[in-house]
C-alpha cells in the first residue's frame, strides 16, 4: 500500500501533534484498563502501540530541528493519526485545533486516495 505523505509541517505545528498524540495515548491507556470487550481491548493494544511508535519518530523529527517537516505515514499510521485529530477533547486551544484539524483535512483526503 502507499504512504501518505505529509509535506512541508511547520516544527511548532508538529510538536503540537505529538503533545495530543501524548494525551491520545493516555486516553487510550485509561479507556482499554476498563474495556471488558475482548476486540475492543485488543484494538486499543493496537492504537497504543502504533501511536507511540508514532510518538518518537515525531520526537526525532522535532529534534532535527528544521523548520520544515515531512511525515510518510503507513496507512494504519495514517488511521491512528486522525483518530486523535479527530478525538473529541474539549481543553484544546485554538491553535491546537486548528493545527488538528489541518491534519484530519490532509489525512482524509489522502485515505481517501490510497
Amino acid at each position: 500500500m502507499q504512504e501518505a505523505v505529509i509535506k512541508k509541517i511547520k516544527r511548532e505545528n508538529l510538536q503540537i501533534l505529538q503533545s495530543e498524540l501524548f494525551k491520545f495515548i493516555g486516553h487510550k491507556v485509561a479507556h482499554s484498563a476498563n474495556c471488558n470487550d475482548y476486540t475492543n481491548y485488543c484494538n486499543d493494544i493496537i492504537v497504543i502501540d502504533l501511536a507511540q511508535s508514532m510518538f518518537y519518530t515525531f520526537k526525532d523529527k522535532i529534534e532535527s530541528h528544521k523548520p520544515f517537516l515531512n511525515l510518510a505515514l503507513t496507512p494504519s499510521q495514517a488511521v491512528i493519526l486522525l483518530y486523535c485529530c479527530t478525538w473529541d477533547k474539549k481543553e484544546r486551544s485554538e491553535e491546537e485545533r486548528f493545527v488538528m484539524q489541518f491534519i484530519c483535512d490532509v489525512l482524509h483526503e489522502k485515505l481517501i486516495n490510497i
